[in-house]
Protein backbone atom coordinates (compact mmCIF):
# COMPACT_ATOMS: atom_id res chain seq x y z
CA UNK A 1 0.00 0.00 0.00
CA UNK A 2 2.50 2.67 1.22
CA UNK A 3 4.33 1.79 -2.07
CA UNK A 4 1.55 2.10 -4.28
CA UNK A 5 0.68 6.05 -2.59
CA UNK A 6 4.80 6.33 -2.86
CA UNK A 7 4.74 5.33 -6.72
CA UNK A 8 1.81 7.54 -7.43
CA UNK A 9 3.54 10.54 -5.55
CA UNK A 10 6.62 9.99 -7.89
CA UNK A 11 4.21 10.36 -10.85
CA UNK A 12 2.24 13.25 -9.71
CA UNK A 13 5.54 14.72 -9.29
CA UNK A 14 7.16 14.25 -12.47
CA UNK A 15 3.92 14.89 -13.91
CA UNK A 16 3.77 18.47 -12.30
CA UNK A 17 7.64 18.74 -13.85
CA UNK A 18 6.60 17.98 -17.09
CA UNK A 19 3.99 20.19 -16.77
CA UNK A 20 5.78 23.70 -15.69
CA UNK A 21 9.12 22.72 -17.71
CA UNK A 22 12.29 23.38 -16.96
CA UNK A 23 14.81 25.79 -17.73
CA UNK A 24 15.94 24.49 -21.51
CA UNK A 25 12.12 23.82 -22.51
CA UNK A 26 11.32 27.51 -21.77
CA UNK A 27 14.25 29.04 -23.35
CA UNK A 28 13.45 26.71 -26.47
CA UNK A 29 9.85 27.89 -26.47
CA UNK A 30 10.25 31.29 -25.77
CA UNK A 31 12.62 31.08 -29.20
CA UNK A 32 10.06 29.75 -30.94
CA UNK A 33 7.29 32.26 -29.86
CA UNK A 34 9.90 35.08 -30.65
CA UNK A 35 11.28 33.30 -34.46
CA UNK A 36 7.10 33.37 -35.34
CA UNK A 37 7.16 36.96 -36.03
CA UNK A 38 9.83 36.23 -38.54
CA UNK A 39 9.10 33.73 -40.01
CA UNK A 40 5.89 35.61 -41.10
CA UNK A 41 7.49 38.33 -42.40
CA UNK A 42 9.51 35.66 -44.79
CA UNK A 43 6.37 33.57 -45.90
CA UNK A 44 4.60 37.40 -46.36
CA UNK A 45 7.94 38.26 -48.73
CA UNK A 46 7.69 35.05 -50.36
CA UNK A 47 3.76 35.74 -51.13
CA UNK A 48 4.42 39.18 -52.35
CA UNK A 49 7.38 38.80 -54.52
CA UNK A 50 4.97 36.18 -56.26
CA UNK A 51 2.35 38.32 -56.39
CA UNK A 52 4.49 40.90 -57.86
CA UNK A 53 5.65 38.26 -60.34
CA UNK A 54 2.28 37.13 -61.25
CA UNK A 55 1.70 40.28 -61.45
CA UNK A 56 3.96 41.40 -63.73
CA UNK A 57 3.38 38.15 -66.03
CA UNK A 58 -0.27 39.68 -66.75
CA UNK A 59 0.95 43.21 -67.38
CA UNK A 60 3.81 43.43 -69.43
CA UNK A 61 4.32 40.42 -70.21
CA UNK A 62 1.49 39.97 -72.43
CA UNK A 63 0.88 43.60 -73.61
CA UNK A 64 4.29 42.79 -74.65
CA UNK A 65 2.86 39.86 -76.90
CA UNK A 66 -0.17 41.73 -78.38
CA UNK A 67 2.31 43.97 -79.19
CA UNK A 68 4.83 42.13 -80.67
CA UNK A 69 2.19 40.17 -82.85
CA UNK A 70 0.46 43.34 -84.10
CA UNK A 71 3.71 43.77 -85.99
CA UNK A 72 2.99 40.27 -87.68
CA UNK A 73 -0.69 40.68 -88.26
CA UNK A 74 0.37 44.05 -89.82
CA UNK A 75 2.98 41.65 -91.97
CA UNK A 76 0.76 39.41 -92.54
CA UNK A 77 -2.11 42.06 -93.91
CA UNK A 78 0.50 43.04 -96.31
CA UNK A 79 1.74 39.69 -97.57
CA UNK A 80 -2.46 39.06 -98.05
CA UNK A 81 -2.79 42.02 -99.90
CA UNK A 82 -0.31 41.62 -101.74
CA UNK A 83 -1.10 37.90 -102.98
CA UNK A 84 -4.52 38.65 -103.60
CA UNK A 85 -3.76 41.88 -105.93
CA UNK A 86 -1.25 39.74 -108.00
CA UNK A 87 -4.25 37.13 -108.20
CA UNK A 88 -6.29 40.26 -108.62
CA UNK A 89 -3.99 40.83 -111.87
CA UNK A 90 -2.51 37.57 -113.07
CA UNK A 91 -5.50 35.15 -112.24
CA UNK A 92 -3.42 32.40 -110.85
CA UNK A 93 -4.79 29.99 -108.17
CA UNK A 94 -1.60 30.07 -106.53
CA UNK A 95 -1.93 33.47 -105.57
CA UNK A 96 -4.50 32.79 -104.11
CA UNK A 97 -4.18 29.63 -102.06
CA UNK A 98 -1.22 31.68 -100.56
CA UNK A 99 -3.77 34.52 -99.73
CA UNK A 100 -5.74 31.91 -97.39
CA UNK A 101 -2.51 30.47 -96.20
CA UNK A 102 -1.36 34.35 -94.82
CA UNK A 103 -4.51 34.67 -93.96
CA UNK A 104 -4.83 31.57 -91.72
CA UNK A 105 -1.91 32.79 -89.93
CA UNK A 106 -3.27 35.99 -89.30
CA UNK A 107 -6.37 34.64 -87.56
CA UNK A 108 -3.67 32.12 -85.91
CA UNK A 109 -2.13 35.73 -84.37
CA UNK A 110 -5.16 37.76 -83.63
CA UNK A 111 -6.22 34.68 -81.41
CA UNK A 112 -2.89 34.66 -79.79
CA UNK A 113 -3.41 38.53 -79.26
CA UNK A 114 -6.88 37.79 -77.23
CA UNK A 115 -5.30 37.31 -74.10
CA UNK A 116 -7.45 38.17 -71.30
CA UNK A 117 -6.58 41.75 -68.80
CA UNK A 118 -6.17 43.25 -71.39
CA UNK A 119 -7.10 46.71 -71.83
CA UNK A 120 -10.60 47.43 -73.28
CA UNK A 121 -10.22 49.51 -75.80
CA UNK A 122 -6.92 47.34 -77.06
CA UNK A 123 -9.34 44.34 -77.28
CA UNK A 124 -11.74 46.65 -78.87
CA UNK A 125 -9.77 47.35 -81.54
CA UNK A 126 -8.20 43.38 -82.43
CA UNK A 127 -11.89 42.12 -82.22
CA UNK A 128 -12.77 45.15 -84.55
CA UNK A 129 -9.63 44.29 -87.33
CA UNK A 130 -10.84 40.72 -86.98
CA UNK A 131 -14.42 41.59 -87.83
CA UNK A 132 -13.51 43.96 -90.72
CA UNK A 133 -10.91 41.03 -92.25
CA UNK A 134 -13.62 38.89 -91.88
CA UNK A 135 -16.21 41.53 -93.80
CA UNK A 136 -13.43 41.53 -96.51
CA UNK A 137 -12.55 37.97 -97.13
CA UNK A 138 -16.47 37.81 -97.13
CA UNK A 139 -16.27 40.18 -100.34
CA UNK A 140 -13.50 38.68 -102.04
CA UNK A 141 -14.40 35.07 -101.31
CA UNK A 142 -17.62 35.46 -102.86
CA UNK A 143 -16.55 38.09 -105.63
CA UNK A 144 -14.07 36.64 -106.94
CA UNK A 145 -14.18 33.06 -106.93
CA UNK A 146 -18.32 32.73 -106.06
CA UNK A 147 -19.05 34.37 -108.69
CA UNK A 148 -16.15 34.15 -111.01
CA UNK A 149 -16.03 37.88 -111.16
CA UNK A 150 -13.12 40.13 -111.36
CA UNK A 151 -11.75 41.75 -108.34
CA UNK A 152 -11.92 45.17 -108.73
CA UNK A 153 -9.05 47.57 -107.12
CA UNK A 154 -11.71 48.86 -105.20
CA UNK A 155 -12.59 45.57 -103.44
CA UNK A 156 -9.54 45.61 -102.14
CA UNK A 157 -9.41 49.11 -100.73
CA UNK A 158 -10.36 47.97 -97.46
CA UNK A 159 -6.78 46.07 -96.80
CA UNK A 160 -5.46 49.86 -96.37
CA UNK A 161 -8.15 50.72 -93.83
CA UNK A 162 -7.07 46.98 -92.04
CA UNK A 163 -3.41 48.05 -92.09
CA UNK A 164 -3.52 51.26 -90.84
CA UNK A 165 -5.76 49.69 -87.99
CA UNK A 166 -2.93 47.61 -87.39
CA UNK A 167 -0.85 50.30 -87.07
CA UNK A 168 -2.82 51.57 -84.66
CA UNK A 169 -3.23 48.67 -82.68
CA UNK A 170 0.37 48.40 -82.32
CA UNK A 171 0.61 52.27 -81.78
CA UNK A 172 -2.00 51.40 -78.51
CA UNK A 173 0.07 48.13 -77.58
CA UNK A 174 3.11 50.81 -77.41
CA UNK A 175 1.14 52.90 -75.30
CA UNK A 176 -0.24 50.30 -73.23
CA UNK A 177 3.12 48.60 -72.44
CA UNK A 178 4.70 52.12 -71.31
CA UNK A 179 1.56 52.89 -68.70
CA UNK A 180 1.87 48.89 -67.59
CA UNK A 181 5.57 49.10 -66.84
CA UNK A 182 4.90 52.78 -65.05
CA UNK A 183 1.60 50.65 -63.11
CA UNK A 184 4.30 47.62 -62.38
CA UNK A 185 6.92 50.19 -60.87
CA UNK A 186 3.92 52.08 -58.37
CA UNK A 187 3.22 48.29 -58.02
CA UNK A 188 6.43 47.70 -57.00
CA UNK A 189 6.76 50.82 -54.88
CA UNK A 190 4.09 49.53 -53.10
CA UNK A 191 4.82 46.06 -52.69
CA UNK A 192 8.31 47.37 -51.20
CA UNK A 193 6.53 49.63 -48.54
CA UNK A 194 4.48 46.89 -47.31
CA UNK A 195 7.21 44.39 -47.19
CA UNK A 196 8.90 47.24 -45.32
CA UNK A 197 6.26 47.68 -42.85
CA UNK A 198 6.19 44.13 -42.14
CA UNK A 199 9.68 43.47 -41.59
CA UNK A 200 9.93 46.54 -39.30
CA UNK A 201 6.68 45.31 -37.42
CA UNK A 202 7.69 41.73 -36.96
CA UNK A 203 11.36 42.88 -35.99
CA UNK A 204 9.74 45.18 -33.31
CA UNK A 205 7.41 42.38 -32.70
CA UNK A 206 9.98 39.93 -31.92
CA UNK A 207 11.83 42.58 -29.76
CA UNK A 208 9.69 42.54 -27.88
CA UNK A 209 8.64 39.09 -27.67
CA UNK A 210 12.51 38.72 -26.84
CA UNK A 211 12.63 41.57 -23.93
CA UNK A 212 9.21 40.28 -22.13
CA UNK A 213 11.03 36.47 -22.69
CA UNK A 214 14.12 37.45 -20.98
CA UNK A 215 12.65 39.29 -17.95
CA UNK A 216 10.07 36.44 -17.65
CA UNK A 217 13.11 33.70 -17.66
CA UNK A 218 15.80 35.73 -15.94
CA UNK A 219 13.26 36.71 -13.13
CA UNK A 220 13.29 33.89 -11.08
CA UNK A 221 17.22 33.97 -11.66
CA UNK A 222 17.50 37.29 -9.72
CA UNK A 223 15.64 36.37 -7.15
CA UNK A 224 18.10 33.34 -6.62
CA UNK A 225 20.89 35.86 -6.77
CA UNK A 226 19.13 37.96 -4.43
CA UNK A 227 18.52 34.94 -1.88
CA UNK A 228 22.51 34.45 -2.20
CA UNK A 229 22.95 38.42 -1.68
CA UNK A 230 21.04 37.86 1.67
CA UNK A 231 22.49 34.86 2.58
CA UNK A 232 26.15 36.42 2.05
CA UNK A 233 25.44 39.50 4.02
CA UNK A 234 23.99 36.98 6.50
CA UNK A 235 20.60 38.29 6.45
CA UNK A 236 18.71 34.63 7.45
CA UNK A 237 14.94 35.93 8.10
CA UNK A 238 13.98 36.19 4.62
CA UNK A 239 12.05 32.88 3.05
CA UNK A 240 13.36 32.13 0.18
CA UNK A 241 10.51 31.18 -2.32
CA UNK A 242 11.08 31.30 -5.97
CA UNK A 243 8.59 30.10 -9.08
CA UNK A 244 10.09 29.39 -12.29
CA UNK A 245 11.30 26.56 -13.69
CA UNK A 246 11.29 23.06 -12.38
CA UNK A 247 15.29 22.96 -11.98
CA UNK A 248 15.21 26.75 -10.62
CA UNK A 249 12.86 25.93 -8.18
CA UNK A 250 14.78 22.55 -7.28
CA UNK A 251 18.05 25.03 -6.98
CA UNK A 252 15.45 27.39 -4.64
CA UNK A 253 14.51 24.56 -2.35
CA UNK A 254 18.18 23.54 -1.80
CA UNK A 255 18.80 27.33 -1.18
CA UNK A 256 16.16 27.37 1.10
CA UNK A 257 16.93 24.42 3.10
CA UNK A 258 20.62 26.20 3.56
CA UNK A 259 18.93 29.41 4.42
CA UNK A 260 17.37 27.47 7.60
CA UNK A 261 20.77 25.65 8.37
CA UNK A 262 23.06 29.07 8.51
CA UNK A 263 20.24 30.73 10.39
CA UNK A 264 20.57 27.82 13.14
CA UNK A 265 24.05 27.83 13.31
CA UNK A 266 23.97 32.08 13.57
CA UNK A 267 21.18 31.44 16.09
CA UNK A 268 23.15 28.87 18.21
CA UNK A 269 26.54 31.32 17.68
CA UNK A 270 24.46 33.79 19.14
CA UNK A 271 23.04 32.00 22.31
CA UNK A 272 26.47 31.18 22.54
CA UNK A 273 28.03 34.40 22.69
CA UNK A 274 25.00 35.80 24.93
CA UNK A 275 24.97 32.91 27.75
CA UNK A 276 29.01 33.12 27.90
CA UNK A 277 28.70 36.58 28.10
CA UNK A 278 25.91 36.78 30.70
CA UNK A 279 27.97 33.79 32.79
CA UNK A 280 31.21 35.72 32.62
CA UNK A 281 29.36 38.95 33.86
CA UNK A 282 28.58 37.98 37.48
CA UNK A 283 31.90 37.04 39.08
CA UNK A 284 33.29 39.86 37.41
CA UNK A 285 30.89 41.68 38.89
CA UNK A 286 32.24 39.85 42.08
CA UNK A 287 36.01 40.62 41.26
CA UNK A 288 35.14 44.25 40.40
CA UNK A 289 33.57 45.06 43.65
CA UNK A 290 36.00 42.93 45.70
CA UNK A 291 38.57 44.93 44.16
CA UNK A 292 36.82 48.45 44.78
CA UNK A 293 36.80 46.92 48.48
CA UNK A 294 40.39 46.87 48.23
CA UNK A 295 41.43 50.43 46.92
CA UNK A 296 39.12 51.63 49.34
CA UNK A 297 40.91 50.15 52.33
CA UNK A 298 37.81 48.70 53.82
CA UNK A 299 39.26 45.70 55.09
CA UNK A 300 42.58 47.81 56.04
CA UNK A 301 44.91 49.58 54.69
CA UNK A 302 47.62 48.57 52.00
CA UNK A 303 51.48 49.05 51.18
CA UNK A 304 52.94 50.53 48.37
CA UNK A 305 53.15 46.90 46.59
CA UNK A 306 49.58 46.06 47.68
CA UNK A 307 48.43 48.71 45.67
CA UNK A 308 50.55 48.11 42.43
CA UNK A 309 48.86 44.55 42.40
CA UNK A 310 45.49 46.39 43.24
CA UNK A 311 46.09 48.31 39.88
CA UNK A 312 47.12 45.07 38.01
CA UNK A 313 43.80 43.31 39.48
CA UNK A 314 41.58 46.33 38.13
CA UNK A 315 43.13 46.98 34.72
CA UNK A 316 43.00 42.90 34.26
CA UNK A 317 39.44 42.80 35.44
CA UNK A 318 38.79 46.60 32.93
CA UNK A 319 40.24 44.43 30.65
CA UNK A 320 37.86 41.14 30.92
CA UNK A 321 34.73 43.43 31.03
CA UNK A 322 36.09 45.38 27.90
CA UNK A 323 36.28 41.89 26.02
CA UNK A 324 32.85 40.61 27.57
CA UNK A 325 31.05 44.06 26.44
CA UNK A 326 32.68 43.61 23.06
CA UNK A 327 31.12 40.03 22.40
CA UNK A 328 27.93 41.20 23.65
CA UNK A 329 27.73 44.62 21.38
CA UNK A 330 28.63 42.13 18.70
CA UNK A 331 26.08 40.30 18.88
CA UNK A 332 23.84 43.29 18.89
CA UNK A 333 25.13 45.17 16.02
CA UNK A 334 24.88 42.63 13.43
CA UNK A 335 21.90 41.48 14.50
CA UNK A 336 18.94 42.77 11.98
CA UNK A 337 17.06 44.17 14.58
CA UNK A 338 19.55 46.18 15.63
CA UNK A 339 18.06 49.95 15.92
CA UNK A 340 19.49 53.45 16.49
CA UNK A 341 18.15 55.28 19.77
CA UNK A 342 18.71 58.88 18.32
CA UNK A 343 19.22 61.51 20.96
CA UNK A 344 20.55 65.38 21.04
CA UNK A 345 23.88 65.43 23.15
CA UNK A 346 26.89 67.83 24.02
CA UNK A 347 29.65 65.45 21.93
CA UNK A 348 32.22 67.52 24.35
CA UNK A 349 30.73 65.93 27.15
CA UNK A 350 30.91 62.32 25.93
CA UNK A 351 34.69 62.69 25.49
CA UNK A 352 35.12 63.70 28.66
CA UNK A 353 33.42 61.45 30.30
CA UNK A 354 35.25 58.67 28.15
CA UNK A 355 39.00 59.88 28.64
CA UNK A 356 38.30 60.01 32.56
CA UNK A 357 37.17 56.08 32.69
CA UNK A 358 40.50 55.55 30.69
CA UNK A 359 42.52 57.41 33.19
CA UNK A 360 44.27 54.14 34.84
CA UNK A 361 45.24 53.11 31.80
CA UNK A 362 46.63 56.07 30.38
CA UNK A 363 48.57 55.81 33.57
CA UNK A 364 49.73 52.32 33.46
CA UNK A 365 51.53 53.45 30.32
CA UNK A 366 52.43 57.15 31.07
CA UNK A 367 50.98 57.92 27.97
CA UNK A 368 49.27 61.61 27.28
CA UNK A 369 45.52 62.17 26.38
CA UNK A 370 45.39 66.11 24.18
CA UNK A 371 42.27 66.86 23.49
CA UNK A 372 40.65 69.73 21.90
CA UNK A 373 37.09 69.27 21.90
CA UNK A 374 34.68 72.51 21.76
CA UNK A 375 31.06 72.10 22.89
CA UNK A 376 29.52 70.52 19.35
CA UNK A 377 25.60 69.42 19.60
CA UNK A 378 25.01 66.33 18.11
CA UNK A 379 22.00 63.97 17.02
CA UNK A 380 23.08 60.28 17.38
CA UNK A 381 22.67 57.44 19.59
CA UNK A 382 24.63 58.58 22.44
CA UNK A 383 25.73 54.55 23.50
CA UNK A 384 26.77 53.43 20.14
CA UNK A 385 29.29 56.27 19.47
CA UNK A 386 30.39 56.09 23.08
CA UNK A 387 31.11 52.31 21.62
CA UNK A 388 32.52 53.77 18.79
CA UNK A 389 35.00 56.14 20.11
CA UNK A 390 35.83 53.91 22.94
CA UNK A 391 37.17 51.14 20.57
CA UNK A 392 39.31 53.74 18.78
CA UNK A 393 40.84 54.96 22.24
CA UNK A 394 41.44 51.73 23.85
CA UNK A 395 43.15 50.66 19.99
CA UNK A 396 45.58 54.10 20.33
CA UNK A 397 46.30 52.77 23.92
CA UNK A 398 46.79 49.26 23.63
CA UNK A 399 48.92 49.78 20.19
CA UNK A 400 50.86 52.43 21.37
CA UNK A 401 53.73 52.14 23.81
CA UNK A 402 54.70 53.81 27.15
CA UNK A 403 55.58 57.42 27.13
CA UNK A 404 53.67 58.23 24.01
CA UNK A 405 50.81 60.96 23.38
CA UNK A 406 47.48 59.70 22.13
CA UNK A 407 45.60 63.05 20.79
CA UNK A 408 41.60 63.52 20.39
CA UNK A 409 39.93 66.54 18.59
CA UNK A 410 37.11 67.20 17.15
CA UNK A 411 35.39 69.93 14.56
CA UNK A 412 32.48 71.04 12.58
CA UNK A 413 32.73 71.01 9.04
CA UNK A 414 29.33 72.27 7.17
CA UNK A 415 26.77 70.04 8.83
CA UNK A 416 29.23 66.96 9.78
CA UNK A 417 31.28 66.95 12.74
CA UNK A 418 35.06 65.07 12.58
CA UNK A 419 36.64 63.44 15.07
CA UNK A 420 40.14 62.79 14.86
CA UNK A 421 42.09 60.40 16.83
CA UNK A 422 45.70 60.08 16.32
CA UNK A 423 48.23 57.93 18.42
CA UNK A 424 52.16 57.42 18.31
CA UNK A 425 52.00 53.68 17.85
CA UNK A 426 53.61 51.23 15.03
CA UNK A 427 50.67 52.19 12.81
CA UNK A 428 48.44 49.91 10.14
CA UNK A 429 50.65 48.31 7.63
CA UNK A 430 49.15 48.60 3.47
CA UNK A 431 49.07 44.93 3.47
CA UNK A 432 46.05 44.94 6.60
CA UNK A 433 44.39 47.99 5.81
CA UNK A 434 41.43 46.34 3.88
CA UNK A 435 41.22 43.82 6.64
CA UNK A 436 41.02 46.06 10.22
CA UNK A 437 37.16 46.29 10.20
CA UNK A 438 36.65 42.78 9.39
CA UNK A 439 35.24 40.40 12.14
CA UNK A 440 37.58 39.21 14.75
CA UNK A 441 40.81 40.49 12.93
CA UNK A 442 43.43 41.58 15.26
CA UNK A 443 46.49 43.54 14.90
CA UNK A 444 49.62 42.84 16.85
CA UNK A 445 49.91 44.97 20.05
CA UNK A 446 53.39 46.17 21.93
CA UNK A 447 54.67 43.81 24.17
CA UNK A 448 54.33 46.09 27.31
CA UNK A 449 50.74 46.17 26.47
CA UNK A 450 47.85 44.94 29.07
CA UNK A 451 44.94 45.18 27.14
CA UNK A 452 43.80 42.37 25.10
CA UNK A 453 41.53 42.05 22.15
CA UNK A 454 38.97 40.06 20.95
CA UNK A 455 38.91 41.44 17.08
CA UNK A 456 35.60 42.78 17.31
CA UNK A 457 36.48 46.47 18.14
CA UNK A 458 36.66 48.00 14.54
CA UNK A 459 34.02 45.70 13.36
CA UNK A 460 31.27 46.97 15.51
CA UNK A 461 32.64 50.26 14.58
CA UNK A 462 32.12 49.98 11.14
CA UNK A 463 29.04 48.37 11.84
CA UNK A 464 27.35 51.60 14.39
CA UNK A 465 29.37 53.97 12.01
CA UNK A 466 27.50 52.40 8.54
CA UNK A 467 24.08 52.84 10.53
CA UNK A 468 24.74 56.03 11.54
CA UNK A 469 25.65 57.22 7.83
CA UNK A 470 28.90 58.18 8.21
CA UNK A 471 32.09 56.74 7.17
CA UNK A 472 35.92 56.15 8.80
CA UNK A 473 38.70 57.59 7.02
CA UNK A 474 42.61 55.85 7.67
CA UNK A 475 45.18 58.88 7.42
CA UNK A 476 48.52 58.13 6.56
CA UNK A 477 51.16 59.15 9.91
CA UNK A 478 53.14 62.42 9.79
CA UNK A 479 55.72 63.70 11.73
CA UNK A 480 54.32 64.43 15.47
CA UNK A 481 51.77 61.32 14.93
CA UNK A 482 53.63 57.80 13.15
CA UNK A 483 51.02 55.48 14.37
CA UNK A 484 46.91 54.90 13.06
CA UNK A 485 45.28 58.55 12.48
CA UNK A 486 41.79 57.61 11.91
CA UNK A 487 39.05 60.64 10.79
CA UNK A 488 35.32 59.84 11.83
CA UNK A 489 32.68 61.42 9.88
CA UNK A 490 29.04 62.04 11.57
CA UNK A 491 26.18 63.83 10.28
CA UNK A 492 25.24 66.58 12.82
CA UNK A 493 21.37 65.64 12.16
CA UNK A 494 20.16 61.83 12.53
CA UNK A 495 20.14 60.84 8.27
CA UNK A 496 19.47 57.24 8.84
CA UNK A 497 16.73 55.86 11.58
CA UNK A 498 17.20 52.23 10.83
Amino acid sequence: MKSKKSLGKRLSFRFNSSWIGSLYQWMLTSFVIVSLPLIFAILYALVAMDSYSKQAHNTVFQTVVVTENSRLVLERLISMERSIRQFQILNEPSFFEAYIQHRHKFLKLLEASNIENLSVNLSQKLKSLKEDEAKLFQEIYTEGLINHQKLLPSDLDGFATLVERAREIIRLGSKQQALDVLALSEFETEVMNRLFLTVLLSAFLALVLSIFFVHFITRPIKKIGSAINHLAKEDFDFPIEVSGPFDVRILARNLEGLRKELKYLENEKQHFIRSVSHELKTPLATLKEGTDLLSEEVIGSLNDEQREVLNLMKMGNFNIINLVSNLLEYQRAVSIQSRLEYSQFDLSLLIASLIEEYQLLFQSKNQVILEHNPSIQITADFNKLKIILSNFLSNAIKFSGKNTKISLSSEVDNDQVKILIEDQGPGIPDAIRSEIFEDFFQGKATEDSVMKGTGLGLAIVGYYVVKHGGRTILLPPNKEYCGARFVLELPLEAKNNA
